[in-house]
């Protein structure tokens, strides 16, 4: 295992050998700045084309007809490109935030077995890393939208989420949680073992169940209450 070399290698090794991406990381903590930009800046590059580019004329005439079909009332000076850009990227930039954070906390409590402690900030970094592969599917959103972009509605675009495939409107009962839903949920998970591993002495099957088990536990209980729910 060689550490990675510079902050850049490090973003590559994110995907060619996330081992030797952590143990840079373990012990310049600081190289976490650089992941964690380009994911928040990814969010204005995406929405900021979406709304040049969408028909949006369009937009607010279904986004009007949804909000009014389940009980809402519509502002017109709320449909600007401007308050529906901003909504979208502090949407974006806020929940990857509380999403590293919170699944560092979770690294933090759910390690205290091993011998091998680290502050929170050290998992900070880690999180970061493993929520990266983000930026993947921010690409493959942008790819998309350059393709096919007069008729596509913002929560249809983001194909980060599973509502990116499924494109449920606003007024169907699964939406919210289609929209939370994350396809790289599988990866965020291997890179979370990934650290577990290079970052303490668990055994392999607590490593794996750590790494599962915020994310298995979230959709899960989210699920039943959205069944139930309805």
């Amino acid at each position: 295992m060689t550490p990675s070399s510079n902050p850049l290698i490090l973003l590559v090794d994110i995907f060619r050998s996330p081992a030797d991406c952590f143990a840079a990381l373990y012990e310049r903590g600081k190289w976490a700045w650089l992941p964690y930009i380009l994911l928040i800046f990814a969010p204005f590059m995406f929405w900021g084309t979406y709304f040049d580019l969408v028909n949006f004329e369009w937009v607010t005439t279904n986004l009007t007809a949804q909000i009014e079909s389940i009980g809402g009332q519509v502002q017109p000076e709320w449909l600007t490109k401007e308050i529906l850009l901003a909504g979208e990227v502090i949407n974006d930039v806020t929940g990857r935030t509380a999403s590293i954070l919170l699944l560092a906390l979770w690294f933090k409590l759910a390690t205290k077995q091993s011998q091998y402690q680290h502050g929170y900030f050290k998992w900070v970094a880690a999180s970061t890393i493993v929520m990266f592969p983000a930026l993947i599917g921010d690409i493959a959103s942008y790819a998309s939208l350059l393709l096919n972009h007069a008729n596509i509605m913002p929560y249809a675009a983001d194909l980060n989420s599973l509502n990116g495939l499924m494109k449920l409107p606003m007024t169907d009962h699964w939406s919210a949680y289609a929209s939370s839903f994350p396809l790289l949920m599988p990866w965020y998970i291997a890179l979370s073992y990934a650290a577990l591993g290079a970052w303490t002495d668990l055994d392999r099957s607590k490593s794996l169940i750590i790494a599962i088990l915020p994310w298995i536990t979230c959709f899960t209980l989210w699920g039943f209450i959205t069944a139930f729910s309805g």
